[in-house]
């Protein structure tokens, strides 16, 4: 049987939920590890599909994320987890409803076909899985996700 963990509550009396949640827990923050080490290692790809989709704001935010990857710091706090789902619903083109907003002229200028395009849909599923790791092991007793790594 798995050991608890540290910072998890257990089911007392019951190992099979204890392994269930240790299960779980460790499952989520092995993402949420790959997810920092994605955004240290290939955060530019962010930058620039932010910058494809949303122009040199977007840009900015990214690049708040990426440094705040590189700083190491907690990818789990609200804060940064904000920004998370805005950069998000960028991505997913949750932003482009309005035909008149930057984000949407900027979508209708992408071809399909671009590699940018491709990127940013790479960037967007890594979004997808860094996040609701994170949003997983918030839910928790786990403080920072990145003691728990």
């Amino acid at each position: 049987m798995t050991p608890p963990i540290p910072g998890l509550r257990t089911t007392k009396g019951d190992p099979m939920k204890d392994y269930l949640n240790n299960n779980f827990l460790l499952h989520h923050t092995y993402i949420a590890s790959e997810f920092l080490r994605w955004l240290q290692q290939d955060g530019e790809s962010l930058i620039a599909s932010a910058e494809l989709l949303g122009g040199p704001d977007w840009a900015k935010n990214a690049q708040v994320i990426v440094d705040e990857a590189l700083a190491d710091e907690d990818l789990s706090a609200e804060g940064v987890r904000v920004r998370l789902h805005r950069m998000h619903r960028l991505l997913h083109l949750d932003l482009v409803d309005d035909l008149d907003s930057n984000e949407a002229l900027r979508f209708m200028a992408v071809n399909p076909d671009d590699l940018r395009a491709d990127e940013a849909r790479v960037c967007a599923e890594a979004l997808d899985n860094g996040l609701r790791s994170l949003d997983a092991l918030s839910e928790t007793d786990v403080v920072n996700a990145r003691k728990v790594a």
